[in-house]
């Protein structure tokens, strides 16, 4: 049966996953037998529900029942431990084994993949499922031993580990076929390992801890990082096909027009559940649109309300959520009516909707803009078949990156600039399963609708700097592996030349830090400037935040002088080093930024800035001398890091890579990508009211202090008055 932890717990859940207004946080079960000791169960729930990264985390006790596959389907993935038996091992092993089959994650740990005879999973649970293969437990005194994998997302963060005096854990270290293990005990037995399948995990210790008994792990080491990692490893995203696509008059999801996209998408793997909502009888709620991470939209015949449905996915676009669309919605013109409402007025297109549709002239893959572009991953050939649906206006708003066309040049694949979870498609997704005069199935159309679906609920990523590869390789590696961004790329090093705006245009947010002198710091802060107006998002570390004497490597021109840096130029202190800091006050705990950072350490040389001055925003975190770690802007899509990039080991005097560098950055990059502006949101609470009135009015009264700048001069004036009394008026932000 499904049990909420106490109501209290559940409201601090709701609270949680409210301030952060979107995207969509992962749910998670943790199914157990602990009916004699439910106090075990109660303290893991407790242990992830603290971690901020789920939405809801609940209970259900496989002694007493076992789930039914629809039960499980509300959740993203399945934590599964047992102490006492399963009440049916084969029936759990069973539906277990659906729920994977159908993209959802599972992790297992002690003792339903080690302990005596009838602990395991039974049914179709064998062979491809297991990862640990099962064995009898062992226990003494045991804590973390080597990393294989030391970068992988389950690794992260993974700096300590004791298992108490019982330190349950397999006695044997065989894995199943196609099963690594990321890191294991002190004794080498397995403590975490991935696969065989890519939403399969285990972990090799009994997840109870300390706090309920003694010799259960320590809570001062990081058990709880290990179980998150590795629940999150399992999750991919969840889509949500939401058309007008049935044939005329047959209103139904079992249309192949509707299942033929819908079994292209699960063929890629890259998707969890894809489920069918038919848009022509009715519209969703936001509600409904927002257990998933994506939508994807278009329509064969009218909507059943194209403004109503116009208007949800505006809203869902501001949640968070990512969206798609393809022919007939992004080119239908008045014949088949696309979406209206705020989708129309609210410049959510990115293909000219009303211009019409092209088709009965066969087209393929044409001219690809940005063959690194993560909509293009592994597409080499397009053919549009017979039809060939396609867009026939080739005008697009200035928001839009056209990332592939046709061979005819008619747009194919379009992205936004201002909401990089948007993509449109100038493809009509039906195969030429339901018609032969379809696109091609032998082509890449599959992988073309995948690509633009994970490229809406993933970031895109570019590095800048002014280093060589043995610095920003590990970099970009840590980064792609934490599964949170569609693709990480370097750029060429700023000592030699800066990118062009057309070349940054693509991406959804950069990390950007200098050590070597740039080549153009002045232009390169003009095009950084130019990059954030258009809607990107940039995170800048150290040494791009300081001021040391004769150094070139921070971003100039229009950065400096119309207000895009944090720390203004005027008051930007030289940086320290060589004495030991780590992490202090968290000043925003539930800020997206600061989610389950937990520890840093920033090594023996722990760089950063030589004084606190005020800042063009407010700082989230501290280090533990009271230095900025890390602050966002007032009102740019802006995030500084107080600490330098690159970690030990490539970097001696850099951070320790065991600790929460990565997620920190992580964070910040996904972050900025989607932030929501809210000048004069000082104490960041979401709204702009009285206290955030009675803090500008300190900072009006000093006029030369940047932390109620809201027009990038370096002062509190009567220009920002204006800017904070529109917003004032409006009361709650975006």
């Amino acid at each position: 049966m499904l049990i909420r932890v106490s109501v209290a717990f559940a409201i601090s859940l709701c609270l949680c996953a409210a301030s952060f207004a979107g995207p969509r946080k992962p749910r998670i079960v943790y199914i157990h037998a602990e009916t004699t000791t439910p106090s075990n169960a109660i303290d893991v729930v407790g242990k992830l529900a603290g971690s901020g990264r789920f939405s809801a985390v609940d209970l259900y006790n496989a002694n007493l029942v076992t789930p039914l596959i629809e039960q499980l389907k509300s959740y993203d993935a399945a934590l599964v431990a047992n102490r006492d038996g399963w009440l049916d091992r084969n029936a759990l092993g069973n539906v277990l084994a659906d729920y994977v089959d159908a993209g959802y994650g599972v992790v297992l740990a002690p003792f339903t993949n080690t302990g005596s005879t009838n602990m395991n999973l039974g049914g179709r649970w064998t062979g491809s499922y297991n990862g640990i293969l099962f064995s009898p437990n062992i226990t003494g005194a045991a804590t973390l031993g080597a990393f294989t994998l030391p970068d992988h997302q389950p690794s992260t963060g993974v700096q300590t580990f004791n298992g108490g005096s019982f330190s349950y854990r397999p006695s044997g270290s065989t894995l199943q076929a196609g099963c690594t293990v990321s890191f294991a005990w002190s004794d080498g037995k397995p403590l975490s390992t991935i696969g065989p399948l890519q939403n399969r995990a285990d972990i090799g210790f009994y997840p109870p801890s300390s706090d309920v008994n003694p010799g259960y792990w320590s809570t001062s080491t990081d058990g709880t990082q290990i179980m998150v990692n590795a629940l999150l490893y399992t999750i991919r995203p969840k889509v949500l096909i939401c058309a007008a696509a049935a044939i005329f008059g047959t209103g139904s999801t079992s249309d192949p027009r509707f299942t033929d996209p819908r079994n292209k998408l699960v063929g890629t793997g890259y998707f969890s559940a894809i489920d069918l909502y038919d848009a022509g009888l009715s519209t969703p709620t936001l509600a409904d649109l927002q257990k998933y991470d994506i939508v994807l939209t278009w329509n064969n015949v009218n909507y059943a309300d194209p403004v109503a449905m116009g208007n949800v996915l505006a809203d869902y676009v501001d949640w968070g959520g990512g969206v798609c669309v393809a022919v007939f919605a992004s080119s239908g013109g008045s014949s088949v009516m696309p979406l209206q409402g705020r989708w129309a007025t609210g410049s959510y297109r990115l293909i000219d909707a009303m211009g019409g549709t092209t088709s009965g002239t066969q087209a393929t893959l044409g001219n690809v803009a940005y063959p690194g572009h993560p909509t293009m991953n592994l597409v080499t050939t397009f053919d549009g078949g017979v039809r060939s649906f396609r867009p026939t206006s080739t005008t697009l708003p200035s928001s839009a990156v056209l990332i592939a066309q046709w061979s005819d040049g008619k747009p194919l694949i379009v992205a936004s600039t201002t909401r990089h979870n948007r993509c449109d498609l100038g493809m009509y997704p039906p195969s030429a399963f339901v018609n032969p005069e379809f696109w091609v199935e032998s082509t890449n159309g599959a992988r073309i609708m995948a690509n633009a679906l994970l490229y809406t609920a993933r970031p895109y990523i570019g590095i800048l700097h002014s280093e060589t590869s043995i610095l920003t390789a590990p970099m970009r590696s840590r980064l792609q592996l934490q599964r949170r961004f569609s693709a990480v790329d370097v750029f060429t090093s700023l000592q030699t030349a800066n990118p062009t705006a057309s070349s940054l245009r693509p991406y959804s947010a950069l990390l950007l830090w200098g050590n070597n002198n740039f080549a153009d710091a002045t232009g390169l802060g003009n095009v950084l400037a130019d990059y954030v107006d258009a809607g990107g998002g940039v995170v800048e570390g150290l040494y791009s935040n300081v001021a040391n004497p004769s150094a070139n490597n921070r971003p100039k021109g229009r950065w400096t002088s119309q207000g895009y840096d944090i720390t203004p130029e005027s008051s930007l202190p030289p940086s320290i080093s060589g004495t030991n800091a780590t992490l202090g006050a968290n000043l925003a705990f539930n800020h997206p930024v600061t989610t389950f950072v937990r520890k840093f350490d920033g090594g023996t040389g722990s760089i950063r800035q030589s004084t606190n001055p005020n800042l063009r925003g407010r700082r989230l975190l501290q280090w533990s001398d009271g230095k900025m770690l890390a602050s966002i802007h007032n009102f740019r899509r802006r995030v500084d890091m107080g600490f330098f990039p690159p970690a030990t080991p490539e970097y001696v005097p850099g951070w320790v890579v065991r600790t929460d560098g990565t997620v920190l950055l992580s964070n910040a990059l996904d972050y900025v990508s989607g932030m929501k502006l809210c000048p004069g949101d000082f104490n960041g609470d979401g709204f702009i009211d009285d206290s955030d009135f009675v803090n500008f009015a300190g900072f009006y009264n000093t006029f030369v202090d940047p932390r109620g700048d809201l027009t990038g001069d370096s002062f509190t004036d009567d220009a920002d008055f204006v800017q904070f009394a529109a917003a004032y008026e409006k009361l709650v932000c975006p």
